[in-house]
């Protein structure tokens, strides 16, 4: 159960208590021991400073281990009374009073055993191995008690503090870790579901005037013209509407047949050649990668050049960048210049192409030799 006994509601059995205590002191880990202990000991090792004074004292090391021992000791107690508050729920609202009253039953606890535990050793104290040069003296039970209870009480307390707040502070970060990634993955769905759009979208008015060219083919007698027209175009559904059930994924190798059979409907619409060159490595075909990617810059492309289409459009892949070597680079050249502009929809791929392969993801426009390169830069 999440809460300490201290919580829990009402007729919950006390079976249900002594099972969260043990379970608690279970869970106990190494780098929790070693810490209350290590606080104990450099307790201890303040005390030691006594064996200072008494430079004439018979049997120093068993004093040096009692010395040591007993707030050692301390620390182990109060770690077990911390250990059930420490395990229930942060969001828990006693927590922070179930966590003083923890301290206070350690500390009450640990001060009998911290004067048992070393005289059942046979561990001396200090005025017992410098009698009778020290004068003695001694204090009523409830002084000597009151203070080794403040002894234990306020360096307990303080480690416990300390110890509660570091472990809000690292819950608010996970907290805030996962809004991260909460958002980060609705932006994600928000991106396929934009992309999920754009592919049932197909271009409308593209496909529309692409049957309209068909039908009036057909009503100027150029019924082979119009036929080759009408397979081109149910050869290009065939290809683009899968893409509906690829959950925003495919290859390069189908990203190459998109591209192609577009091509092949804007050459036989506008009646002008263009040829897509395919120089994707064989090794490479199989890459996958988010879908939607190449063909937006096609058609963004097409729309910006002059009026009659580009005559290639090469496309590319290479593995490796000289920052991450099993990174995929994309390169799309289109025979034309003057296509990249640093316009809202270029900044939009970048965003999108960004938001679906992180971060280190990237999109280059660049003039060269004549033509315009568009590099995609994907993270593996």
């Amino acid at each position: 159960m999440d809460v300490p006994p201290a919580a829990a509601p009402t007729g919950i059995p006390v079976v249900a208590w002594l099972g969260h205590l043990l379970r608690s002191w279970r869970s106990v880990r190494g780098v929790e021991i070693a810490g209350f202990i290590a606080l104990g000991l450099l307790y201890g090792a303040v005390d030691l400073t006594s064996l200072a004074e008494a430079t004439e004292i018979q049997r120093p090391w068993a004093l040096f281990f009692r010395l040591l021992l007993s707030p050692a000791l301390c620390t182990a107690v109060l770690l077990l009374a911390w250990l059930p508050v420490d395990r229930s729920s942060l969001a828990w609202r006693g927590r922070p009073h179930a966590l003083v009253v923890a301290t206070l039953l350690g500390s009450l606890v640990a001060v009998p055993l911290m004067w048992a535990v070393p005289e059942w050793l046979g561990l001396p104290t200090l005025q017992e191995l410098c009698a009778p040069k020290c004068k003695p003296y001694t204090l009523p039970l409830w002084q000597r008690f009151s203070g080794d209870f403040l002894s234990v009480l306020l360096p307990g307390a303080l480690a416990i503090a300390v110890v509660e707040m570091l472990r809000r502070r690292w819950r608010s970060q996970a907290l805030l870790q996962s809004l991260v990634e909460e958002q980060a993955a609705l932006g994600r769905q928000a991106m396929a579901a934009r992309l999920a759009a754009m592919q049932a979208q197909v271009e409308p008015r593209f496909l529309f005037d692409v049957l309209v060219d068909v039908q009036q083919q057909y009503a100027l007698g150029q019924s082979d013209n119009a036929a080759e027209q009408l397979e081109r175009l149910i050869h290009h559904l065939r290809v683009a509407l899968p893409r509906l059930r690829d959950q925003n994924v495919t290859t390069l190798d189908a990203e190459a047949a998109l591209l192609g059979s577009y091509l092949a409907l804007r050459q036989g619409l506008q009646r002008q050649p263009v040829e897509l060159v395919d120089e994707l490595p064989p090794a490479l075909r199989s890459a996958p990668l988010p879908g939607m990617l190449l063909l937006p810059l096609l058609q963004r492309a097409l729309r910006l050049a002059p009026n009659e289409l580009p005559p290639r459009v090469v496309l590319r892949a290479q593995r490796g960048t000289l920052a991450n070597p099993a990174a995929l680079q994309v390169f799309l050249q289109v025979s034309a210049t003057g296509l990249c502009g640093d316009d809202a929809e270029l900044a939009a791929h970048r965003d999108r192409l960004r938001v679906l392969t992180g971060d280190a993801a990237g999109l280059r426009c660049h003039d060269i030799d004549g033509t315009t390169r568009f590099t995609l830069t994907l993270p593996s």
